[in-house]
């Protein structure tokens, strides 16, 4: 109809009007038709996607068959093998190796595959049924511009994460081979003198930003040779002590065995011999009770000198004092029940946090989650759960992820922390007061309904 009207009128806008088509389709179709004519317009080319890169059939074929014979072969293991049989040239990647794979149903599915396995999560079925505890530690000072750090204090002392600068450059030996101008030899040689200076403890460069820090690292240091001489002394003493312990133990069991023979049998010492015998035990007794009453005065000038050390390492300036948070959450609802403060930081006992515990358990408490630090796995502990009947459920070693609850709130707690500005426990104090309310008001993502609060969630827990 188009070329009809198009050969009568030879007015190609009318023709296109007419017959409903655009001028570009004309164009496209005028070539064709002044070729063939009517008959080049009755057959089309076919619109399928040309695939001129697909792989050929007899290389899916051979890809089918070798999976049929390895079937714990990859992707991977195919690809090369199919190399492998082609001089090493490559024939088909990985991931087309996949495909033909998928296609012919021999590639199992992200659930049959078994690489990552779902974990399973379950929370307490009733609010205060459950709760997760953690210890937090922080600064008793903070600046905004300054980054908290990550302290870990289960073994019942602080691992402080080292803060790198933020511009600061990595420094490494291995950074030599990247120096071109070096020969092989000559970077193998600078690399070995780098590694002895990064590994020695006699050496220690300065960086010529921190040049001014110099005399107190010089003071550091010293303040910790001092402290490990006197650990050292202190060991050899108490070697030396548990040498003597058992030397006494020994004497006391054979004097007791002693006795017990003669009570057995009936037959005594001679009175001279046993006189002597007694005055003999007598004197061992009052050395061994002079050997403890030096005990005490040898121990008195070593706590005084050990407390003097740590004050020193106090007093200068850099150093930090710690203080500890005590976090509880509930692990139904996951509001926080309370922030107790503890400002004796790295020297928190376990009954500073029994203490805080009684006073925050709710009475229908069954578990108590919690790691296995050295303060929640003492005997204080123990004896809180016997008396208010719950259950302490210790988490697998390495598996901070069990504890999650309490992990994600100290986390949040940090980053709220890193904005604000305290320099005394009290105005910390005043902080966590505004931050847990603000906390169980605000959406969380780990309830069952996410996007709820954990004080509205707490309302609505009748629903299930």
């Amino acid at each position: 109809m188009l070329f009809e009207i198009w050969e009568t009128t030879k007015d190609r806008a009318k023709a296109c009007q007419q017959a409903r088509v655009s001028e570009r389709t004309f164009y496209a179709w005028k070539s064709r038709f002044e070729t063939g004519g009517y008959a080049a317009l009755e057959q089309f080319a076919s619109q399928r996607p040309k695939n001129p890169a697909r792989i050929e059939a007899a290389v899916e074929q051979q890809v089918i068959e070798l999976r049929r014979e390895h079937p714990d072969w990859g992707k991977r293991r195919l690809s090369e093998e199919m190399s492998k049989g082609n001089n090493w040239v490559p024939v088909v990647s990985p991931n087309t190796v996949k495909r033909i794979l998928r296609d012919a149903g021999l590639w199992p599915t992200t659930a049959l595959a078994g690489k990552k396995r779902q974990l399973v999560t379950r929370a307490a079925e009733e609010p205060g049924q459950t709760l997760n505890v953690d210890l937090c530690f922080v600064p008793l000072a903070h600046e905004v511009d300054h980054k908290l750090p990550a302290v870990s204090g289960s073994s019942g002392r602080l691992v402080v994460e080292r803060v790198k600068a933020a511009n600061a450059e990595p420094d490494y030996p291995g950074q030599v081979f990247s120096d071109e101008q070096l020969s092989y030899a000559e970077a193998m040689q600078e690399f070995v003198v780098r590694s002895q200076a990064k590994t020695s403890d006699a050496v220690e460069p300065v960086q010529p930003a921190a040049a001014e820090d110099s005399p107190i690292r010089a003071q550091k240091r010293a303040l910790r040779q001092e402290q490990t001489r006197l650990r050292e002394a202190r060991r050899q003493t108490r070697e030396r002590r548990r040498s003597e312990d058992a030397a006494w133990q020994t004497l006391k069991a054979d004097h007791r065995a002693l006795q017990q023979t003669h009570r057995q049998t009936g037959n005594r010492a001679p009175w001279g011999s046993q006189t002597a015998a007694a005055a003999q035990w007598g004197h061992l007794r009052g050395q061994r009770e002079s050997q403890l009453a030096q005990r005490q005065q040898e121990d008195a000038p070593w706590r005084h000198q050990r407390q003097m050390l740590r004050q020193q390492a106090l007093d200068l300036p850099g150093s930090t004092t710690w203080v500890a948070i005590l976090v509880v959450t509930d692990n139904c609802t996951r509001q926080g029940l309370g922030l107790p403060l503890f400002v004796a930081g790295a020297h928190v006992t376990a009954a500073m946090v029994g203490q805080a515990l009684r006073v925050l358990l709710p009475p229908e408490l069954q578990f108590l989650i919690s790691d296995r630090g050295s303060h929640f796995t003492s005997a204080v502990l123990k004896q809180l759960a016997k008396e208010e009947e719950f259950l302490h459920v210790l988490i697998a070693r390495h598996r901070p992820q069990s504890n999650g609850s309490a992990e994600r709130f100290v986390r949040t707690l940090k980053e709220w922390l890193a904005t604000k500005t305290w320099s005394c426990a009290p105005e910390l104090t005043q902080l966590l007061a505004a931050f847990l309310p603000e906390y169980n008001d605000r959406p969380h993502q780990g309830l069952p309904i996410p996007g709820l609060s954990p004080n509205e969630f707490a309302q609505r827990t009748w629903l299930f």
